[in-house]
């Protein structure tokens, strides 16, 4: 019995020496953020720049520049107050735009701070907060650019993306929106 329990120790430090590195190899991280919202194109003629929330869940590899990050977004865009079209209606309603997003970002290299890009395509859902108004749901896509850095124990990152989303002229149009966000990741 005293032969099996003096390498014990040993075998302990030398496993727990191997866990170490492994647990460092983090896969993924979960992110929240926030920030302003800007309309661009024909959406700026009828709302205000806002602001924005984000929840990500980034998935990659360390030691690899590229990886996947999945966005839930909402964006919010209040009213210009403004009289809009031939009836000199003025334009009180917010409008909002939320979206689950799917992204692949491309990393460069870094030392405490890191650039990357990040693209990719999704479904949105926006909605005029007006009495009766539906919700409509389009697909659309993004691109972007940003930084991560750290913020003591967690990682923080500010980025700005241009965001296209496709409807037909009858129900909108086209509308064009630039988030700029600031989170963290853990």
């Amino acid at each position: 019995m005293k032969h099996l329990i003096r390498p014990l120790p040993l075998l302990l430090l030398v496993f727990s020496g191997w866990a170490q590195p492994v647990a460092a190899q983090k896969s993924f991280a979960l992110g929240i953020g926030g920030g302003a919202s800007i309309p661009v194109g024909r959406l700026k003629d009828a709302q205000n720049s806002g602001f924005n929330g984000i929840i990500a869940l980034a998935l990659g590899v360390a030691e690899l520049p590229i990886g996947v990050r999945i966005d839930g977004i909402y964006n919010r865009f209040p009213g210009t107050g403004a009289a809009s079209g031939s009836s000199l209606a003025t334009n009180t309603y917010s409008f909002r735009v939320t979206g689950v997003l799917g992204n692949v970002i491309l990393a460069f290299p870094g030392t405490t701070t890191k650039a990357y890009v990040i693209t990719g395509g999704g479904l949105y859902y926006t909605k005029l907060d007006v009495a009766g108004a539906k919700s409509e749901s389009d697909p659309g896509l993004n691109a972007g650019a940003g930084f991560t850095f750290g913020l003591g124990p967690i990682a923080s990152f500010v980025e700005a993306r241009y965001h296209f989303i496709r409807r037909p002229p009858d129900k909108g149009g086209v509308i064009h929106f630039v988030p700029v966000t600031l989170g963290i990741m853990f």
